[in-house]
């Protein structure tokens, strides 16, 4: 249920490819090392995404957030990451510049 779109946004090289199928990607921040599954589903109103987050690979998913787009899913982590980090990264901007 990705679009190549979506593919595009969640391959940027901020992030490292864990796993993916066409139900759920599953993303490494390079930024922080956090891991995120972005799984798209579907309600009566479209399709949404829910973010889930989890610091290392050996922990469980957390529920972080339902999101609108992949694009959204994408400049949340990229928003976590900056609030872990206590710094404005470029990449948001460019980010969102490119695909919003």
């Amino acid at each position: 249920m990705f679009r190549s779109k979506d593919v595009d946004i969640m391959t940027i090289p901020y992030f490292e490819i864990i796993r993916e199928n066409k139900s759920m990607y599953e993303i490494r921040s390079k930024c922080t090392g956090h891991y995120w599954a972005i799984v798209p589903l579907t309600s009566r109103r479209g399709v949404y995404y829910q973010l889930l987050h989890k610091y290392h690979e050996e922990d469980n998913y957390h529920f972080q957030l339902d999101c609108p787009s992949v694009l959204d899913a994408v400049l949340e982590i990229i928003n976590h990451d900056d609030y872990k980090i206590k710094e404005k990264r470029p990449i948001f901007e460019e980010v969102l510049a490119e695909y919003g």
